[in-house]
């Protein structure tokens, strides 16, 4: 059938189109249909031209020779290089001559002018719709001239016959010119669809041959269809898959009882047993551990099936693979961590329940035995036989000491490590390797026991070095993560600094009260007077700003002090709030002392709004009832420009004699 096309064509289109087809269909169409004009047209006007001849007719026989003639030419220069418009224009406009001719000649009583009507339609159809309508309106004019002027024709027409030939003609015109319109029409927008379809088609495309994931088509028989992405190939470590059984890829994956599970599987999506969320959920291959069969390279993968139809092609199975053994492996090391970290928690949480001094003592025992240990394993007098039954009572001596102590996770490894300690002991000799690997686990249980070393210092340190050194770490380290919080949230920079801490003033004196005292005043020091980067730069100040605190003894008074170098207190913009709040009197306008007191007030604030660190005004009235309390009081000073200091004057006397009647 295909070869029987291809002649047809061929010898309608002298081999013009041969090869791109599809792109030139309405040419084709076009060249064909005209070949089909000329060829008919012209059979018929030589049998025309001989049956007038014979009837006596010589001027009508003629011009049907002659437009016979012009037909076969124009069959001629189809077969040429000449363009198609002009051998299409030569038979066109001889056939409109012919039709002038016939309407003037009146021949066959007047219905030979009945041709006239098909004029329309090849005109249009043949050299396009603009060009048709042009040379039908032409032949318009001279029909209608010949019929309604008298003696423009050999016959008279009359008025009402002429009117019906013009409007009979009009509407075949008007009637072609709309079908041809629509069919223009309806050919743009099947040209537009298919090129969106062949976009689309080269998305896909594109995307299947970009994807990470494996993308295939298989039928009822599980035979992979050839359109497959690339990747494909490079995941399952196997060439030309196409015609391939799927389930024969994963012989070497999956056992025997798990490929009739798999088959079993495969037929419930291809039948649509269930719907895809219970396909997916009951899904033997959502994670399998696969084995090249071409490569024996071993690998994770993620599987997804699920039914689709393929057009005319039927029902398929669409397969999705994706390599997660990258992710698998950084899951099983996160996982790995967090069991470490959460081993290590345990530990030392059983460290932290154990008095210090009785675990001094399992720490030197332990080392006691890791000694003999260490002696067998340098003893080569002796047997390797017997030397893991040294090592192995050595290392069961420690996990008792563990596990009455209550080392539960600690005596858990070594009870591993004893098991396999007694597997070597039971066999009739232990190879080189078997030694290598047990010295390696004893190893490992050694660094175990430094760690519990560096724990019991650390813990040894804190409990015994005194509250002075205890109560300045906690101190400093709550102030300074208090001024790295708010400067991160404000995007500033901030610089914490201590400039000496008094030991004594912490351990005798109130050391809750002025943790809580100093962390209000150092939020209120950066939101307030750090000021931002880029506006210490533009003042000639460094980008980051300086809290400096220090804690003495003087006088009998706990003396503290924190200052910023930051941008000081804007007493004009306190003024101006705390007359809106109606908190000053007309003699405290202009007084800086009383300006200085309104911010110690409740619910002042100079913040324009609320939030995490101020706005509330409640931080330094916070501080001046706590220093209240203790019969202390406040010094303020700032500058404009440079910053602002707070000293805090709390008397030890109170102090002294409550700790001594305690």
């Amino acid at each position: 059938m295909a070869e029987e096309r291809k002649d047809f064509l061929y010898y309608f289109s002298n081999g013009k189109f041969v090869g791109r087809r599809e792109e030139n269909l309405e040419d084709i169409v076009r060249f064909i249909v005209l070949n089909a004009v000329l060829l008919a047209g012209g059979l018929l006007l030589l049998i025309f031209g001989a049956v007038v001849l014979v009837s006596g007719d010589t001027p009508q026989s003629i011009i049907d020779f002659l437009i016979a003639g012009i037909c076969i030419v124009g069959l001629i220069l189809l077969r040429t290089k000449m363009p198609y418009i002009v051998a299409a224009s030569i038979p066109v406009c001889s056939f409109g001559i012919i039709c002038a001719f016939l309407v003037y000649s009146g021949g066959m009583n007047g219905f030979a002018s009945l041709w006239m009507f098909a004029f329309p339609v090849l005109s249009i159809f043949l050299m396009g719709l603009w060009s048709g309508i042009y040379l039908s309106l032409m032949l318009f004019a001279i029909v209608a001239a010949e019929t309604f002027i008298d003696g423009l024709a050999r016959i008279p027409y009359s008025p009402q016959i002429g009117a019906c030939i013009c409007a009979a003609y009009i509407l075949v015109l008007i009637l072609t010119v709309v079908y041809e319109g629509v069919r223009i029409a309806k050919d743009n927008w099947g040209k537009k669809l298919i090129l969106q379809l062949q976009g689309e088609r080269d998305v896909m495309a594109t995307m299947k041959d970009n994807l990470k994931i494996g993308l295939f088509l298989m039928n009822e028989d599980y035979i992979i269809q050839p359109q497959y992405s690339s990747v494909l190939e490079k995941i399952l470590d196997c060439q030309n898959l196409s015609g391939q059984t799927f389930p024969a890829l994963l012989i070497s994956s999956i056992k025997p009882k798990e490929m009739e599970t798999l088959t079993d599987y495969f037929g419930m999506v291809y039948n649509r047993s269930f719907d895809q969320r219970m396909l997916d959920e009951i899904n033997p291959l959502s994670e399998l551990n696969y084995t090249s069969m071409e490569t024996n390279a071993a690998k994770i993968l993620s599987c997804t099936f699920a039914p689709v139809y393929h057009g005319i092609e039927g029902h398929f199975i669409l397969g999705t693979i994706e390599d997660i053994t990258t992710e698998k492996e950084l899951e099983r090391q996160l996982t790995a961590e967090a069991d470490k970290r959460q081993e290590e928690m345990r530990a030392l949480f059983e460290i932290i329940q154990i008095e210090p001094r009785v675990f001094e003592d399992f720490l030197e025992d332990t080392d006691d035995e890791f000694k003999r240990i260490n002696a067998i394993l340098k003893n080569k007098d002796i047997s390797s036989q017997e030397a893991v039954v040294g090592i192995y009572q050595a290392v069961h001596a420690i996990k008792s000491n563990a596990v009455i102590l209550g080392l539960q996770t600690f005596g858990n490894k070594l009870h591993n490590l004893e098991s396999k300690i007694k597997d070597y002991r039971d066999q009739e000799s232990v190879s080189f390797d078997d030694m290598l690997h047990l010295t390696v686990e004893i190893e490992m249980i050694m660094r175990e026991r430094d760690g519990f070393e560096v724990t019991l210092n650390k813990i040894h340190s804190f409990k015994t070095g005194g509250p002075k050194r205890q109560d300045e770490y906690v101190l400093l380290a709550s102030l300074t993560k208090a001024a790295d919080r708010v400067s991160a949230d404000l995007n500033k920079k901030v610089n914490f600094k201590s400039d000496g801490i008094d030991g004594r003033a912490l351990e005798i004196g109130p050391r809750r009260v002025i943790k809580e005292i100093l962390t209000q005043l150092v939020r209120n020091a950066v939101y307030h007077g750090i000021e931002e980067p880029d506006e210490r730069k533009a003042a000639g100040k460094d980008a980051t700003g300086n809290i400096r605190l220090s804690i003495k003894i003087e006088d009998s008074k706990i003396h503290i002090s924190l200052s910023d170098d930051g941008k000081g207190i804007n007493l004009e913009r306190i003024r101006e709030k705390a007359e809106k709040l109606n908190m000053l009197e007309n003699k405290d306008i202009s007084e800086k002392s009383r300006l200085l007191q309104v911010i110690f007030a409740p619910g002042f604030s100079t913040a324009e709004e609320e939030g995490m660190h101020a706005g509330r005004g409640i931080g330094l009235n916070l501080v001046r009832e706590r220093v209240k309390e203790l019969k202390g009081n406040i010094r303020l000073q700032t500058d404009i420009g440079k910053g602002t200091s707070f000293h805090i004057y709390i008397p030890l006397a109170k102090q002294l004699s409550e700790r001594r009647a305690s």
